[in-house]
């Protein structure tokens, strides 16, 4: 299997966390697809998946697989683990809590396109400043809630790793932990699994 991805993404990063979680590292092969952005077209890409978008995960029957939230899932499946859990309670546990750092991805993603693609003069501060405003109510959620968090992590832990790993990689200024200290410090325990110390944005 080929994982179409890209350092900086965040979404991909939660794919390769995943891979790297399962031992599945000698059965998907991590492929850069070049440059992939909303003005770009990437004839490659869409070729796997017509939104152009990554992570993509091309199966070895040739088949395209996407996107994030899919691509973990069966490679959960393939791969025998627990991240996302049978315990019916526990699986949708999991999955609000991927829902909810993947929408904290989305939003940063949106906003760092705003900000470094978009001329100076064009930024919408109205939509830049909702977006931050969405962002920080999502933090102060699961600063509430990391008390609760798995200490196995499921597939919603180690999104919200990626999720707080993206906001220090493209929002530095915007220092989320002096305000959430319970989030920092599960956080920086966090950082001590090989997933995701061998897969920091760059």
């Amino acid at each position: 299997m080929k994982l179409i991805s890209l350092p900086a993404s965040p979404f991909a990063r939660k794919a390769r966390v995943v891979v790297i979680e399962l031992g599945l590292q000698n059965r998907v092969e991590i492929v850069d697809p070049g440059v992939v952005t909303p003005v770009s077209n990437n004839e490659g890409l869409n070729d796997i998946n017509p939104l152009g978008m990554i992570p993509s995960l091309v199966l070895d029957s040739g088949e395209g697989l996407y996107d994030s939230p899919v691509i973990c899932e069966y490679l959960n499946h393939i791969g025998g683990g627990s991240l996302f859990p049978d315990n019916i309670d526990a699986r949708f546990k999991a999955l609000q809590l991927q829902a909810l750092a993947d929408g904290i991805m989305d939003v940063s993603v949106a906003l760092r396109y705003e900000l470094a693609m978009r001329p100076a003069e064009l930024h919408w501060q109205a939509f830049i400043d909702n977006q931050a405003e969405k962002i920080e109510r999502s933090l102060a959620q699961l600063e509430q809630q990391c008390d609760e968090f798995s200490r196995e992590p499921t597939i919603g832990e180690l999104t919200v790793a990626c999720a707080l790993g993206y906001r220090d990689f493209r929002f530095a200024e915007a220092d989320w932990r002096e305000v959430h200290p319970k989030l920092a410090k599960w956080f920086e325990s966090m950082m001590g699994r090989e997933s995701l110390s061998l897969t920091v944005p760059i």
